[in-house]
């Protein structure tokens, strides 16, 4: 796992909350690099399974660059097939046209983009170049293995498929929906 942070005191953060994170700065399989992550992607010949992108709120200063048509371009090269980005977007304190923007710009680069609810206006973007199949009885089999078990439970208080596919708010149809309705092609 390759962990990328542009900020060196984040890494003193996590070591603080090793309790909370399961000790990750301590994991020899966790490689954490100070660069900013848009050049990582750009420079790198490594391949992924799975991206994840958690930008601070869209209306920071600097963060736009996050949520970039070339941003997502650079995160879909380095995907390997079947591969998925994820990216976390608040819902508060944002406007919805800023909302269907991202949709839009994520539609643009991946076709398959499903809408899952991380916390109460905390979304998670898992975008995909197909459709993301999921097996119940294999999912069912993974929740019983550890560090699944417990991370779910820590993050949404279930051990249960069911009590995880709650939090699967909508599929790629309404990703669509958000981005035409950005383009002006829907009235909102």
């Amino acid at each position: 796992v390759d962990s990328v942070e542009l900020e060196p005191a984040i890494l003193d953060v996590a070591k603080i909350l090793a309790p909370a994170n399961a000790a990750v700065m301590e994991n020899k399989k966790v490689h954490h690099l100070i660069r900013d992550a848009r050049e990582v992607l750009l420079a790198t010949p490594q391949r992924y399974d799975v991206i994840m992108s958690e930008p601070s709120n869209p209306y920071r200063a600097g963060i736009a660059s996050m949520f970039t048509v070339e941003y997502y371009r650079a995160a879909a090269q380095r995907l390997n097939e079947g591969g998925v980005f994820c990216q976390w977007l608040q819902a508060y304190e944002v406007d919805p046209r800023t909302v269907a923007t991202v949709y839009a710009t994520l539609t643009s680069v991946f076709p398959h983009v499903e809408t899952w609810e991380l916390c109460p206006f905390d979304m998670l973007l898992v975008a995909s170049k197909t459709p993301i199949p999921y097996d119940a009885a294999r999912l069912r089999d993974r929740l019983k293995q550890e560090p699944y078990r417990e991370a779910v439970l820590k993050a949404w208080r279930t051990t249960e498929l069911e009590g995880v596919l709650g939090h699967y708010v909508a599929g790629p149809q309404l990703s669509r929906a958000f981005a035409r309705a950005a383009r002006g092609e829907l009235n909102t």
